[in-house]
C-alpha cells in the first residue's frame, strides 16, 4: 500500500488533490493500492466521487507535526511502501519522522528548505532551477524536477487540438477556491468589451468555490455564458476553446499539454513564481497579481482575450510553445519513478 497525504479546501483549494488523484491513478494502473490520508474531511467528498479510500485524522493541517501522534499507529497498522506528502505545511521534522517507517517522497512548490525524503518532486516549470542537487541530503535518492513531471490525468495524454481560423470560444477558471470572486469580476469586463461580448464564455466553478450560485445568476442573464460544476472531463473542455483565462497552479499545465493559449494571473503568492516565469519565457499572456492589482486585473484579462481573439497567428505562436512543454505523461513517469526507488 501506499500513503498520499494531502489536503484540500475553500481557503487550500483542490490544487493538492486533485494533483496526488492524478498521481494516484497512475499508480494504480501499475497494481499499487493507494489510501489517502487527510486532516479533515473538507475533501473527502472528493475523493469518494474518485473511488478513492481515505482516513481522517481529525488534525490541524497547517500544524502536521502535532498529528504524528495519531499517524504513527496508521504507519504501523498498514506498513505503507511509501509516503507521498503534499502540503506547504509539511516540515523536516515531519519528514525525518515518518521516514522512521517506509520511504518518503514530497511534492514542493517552494524550495523552502532541504527535503529530507527519498524521493523530491517539482515539476514546475522553475523546478530544474532551484537547487535542489546542490544541496541534497544523504536521504534523498531522486529529484524529479522539470514540467515533464508535471501530474495530469490520463484524459490529457495525446491530445488532439487544432487552432481554429476564427476564435470563438473562451475558457475562464479560478481553481478548486475563488475567494475573491476573479471569475465573476473577469466576466463582469470581458461582457463590457465590445469585441470580446461576442465571445462564449465557458466558466468552470471549483470544488470550493462559495460564488456559484452568482456566477450561474450571471449566466442566467447572459446566453453566452456556461458555468461548470464538477466538470469530469476538462480535457475535452479545454479542446473546445480557443483562449483560456486562468489562475496559476496545476490547469496551466493542463492547458499546454492541450495546447490552449493562456491568459493567466495569480491571486495567492505561492501562484507568483509559476505565471511570471511562464510569461518570461514568452509561453503566455500575463494577466498580473490580483493582490497587487486588484480592480484592474480583469481589465488586464480582458485586453488580452481581445488580443488573442483578433490574431490566428499569435494563438498558434502560444499553442506551440505549450505544447512543446507538457506531454501529460507526467503522473505515469512519477509513478514509475516511485516504484523504482
Amino acid at each position: 500500500m501506499i500513503f498520499i497525504r494531502a489536503d484540500g479546501g475553500r481557503e487550500i483549494g483542490s490544487g493538492h488533490i486533485m494533483r496526488c488523484l492524478s498521481i494516484a491513478g497512475a499508480l494504480q494502473r501499475q497494481g499499487q493500492e493507494v489510501l489517502f490520508i487527510l486532516a479533515d474531511d473538507s475533501a473527502a467528498g472528493l475523493l469518494a466521487e474518485r473511488g478513492q479510500k481515505y482516513r481522517i485524522l481529525d488534525s490541524d493541517c497547517r500544524r502536521m507535526e502535532k498529528e504524528l501522534s495519531v499517524l504513527r499507529p496508521l504507519l504501523e497498522a498498514y506498513t505503507p511502501k511509501l509516503f507521498l506528502a503534499d502540503s506547504y505545511f509539511v516540515t523536516e521534522e515531519y519528514l525525518k519522522q515518518v521516514g522512521k517507517y517506509t520511504k518518503t517522497a514530497y511534492i514542493d512548490d517552494l524550495g523552502m528548505f532541504p527535503c529530507p525524503a527519498d524521493v523530491v518532486i517539482n515539476y514546475n516549470i522553475y523546478g530544474e532551477a532551484l537547487p535542489y542537487r546542490e544541496k541534497a541530503l544523504p536521504q534523498n535518492r531522486a529529484f524529479l524536477l522539470g514540467c515533464s513531471y508535471a501530474p495530469l490525468r490520463e484524459e490529457f495524454e495525446n491530445a488532439v487540438y487544432a487552432v481554429r481560423e476564427k476564435a470563438a470560444h473562451v475558457l475562464i477558471t479560478t481553481g478548486g477556491g475563488d475567494k475573491y470572486n476573479l471569475a465573476e469580476q473577469i466576466l463582469g469586463s470581458v461582457l463590457s468589451e465590445e469585441t470580446c461580448r461576442r465571445l462564449q464564455y465557458h466558466v468552470v466553478s471549483g470544488s470550493f468555490n462559495s460564488h456559484l450560485p452568482s456566477l450561474q445568476a450571471v449566466a442566467a442573464k447572459h446566453p453566452n455564458v456556461k458555468v461548470y460544476e464538477n466538470i469530469r472531463n476538462m480535457a475535452a473542455l479545454m479542446a473546445q476553446c480557443d483562449i483560456a483565462v486562468t489562475a496559476g497552479g496545476s490547469t496551466m499545465y493542463e492547458l499546454c499539454a492541450v495546447g490552449v493559449p493562456i491568459i493567466c494571473f495569480s491571486f495567492v503568492d505561492n501562484q507568483e513564481r509559476l505565471v511570471e516565469t511562464f510569461a518570461q519565457k514568452g509561453i503566455v499572456c500575463y494577466g498580473g497579481n490580483y493582490l497587487r492589482e486588484k480592480e484592474e486585473l480583469p481589465k488586464k484579462a480582458a485586453g488580452y482575450v481581445r488580443l488573442l481573439a483578433e490574431s490566428k497567428t499569435l494563438r498558434e505562436e502560444y499553442s506551440r510553445l505549450e505544447r512543446g512543454l507538457v506531454d501529460g505523461r507526467g503522473a505515469e513517469r512519477i509513478a514509475k519513478e516511485l516504484l523504482k526507488h
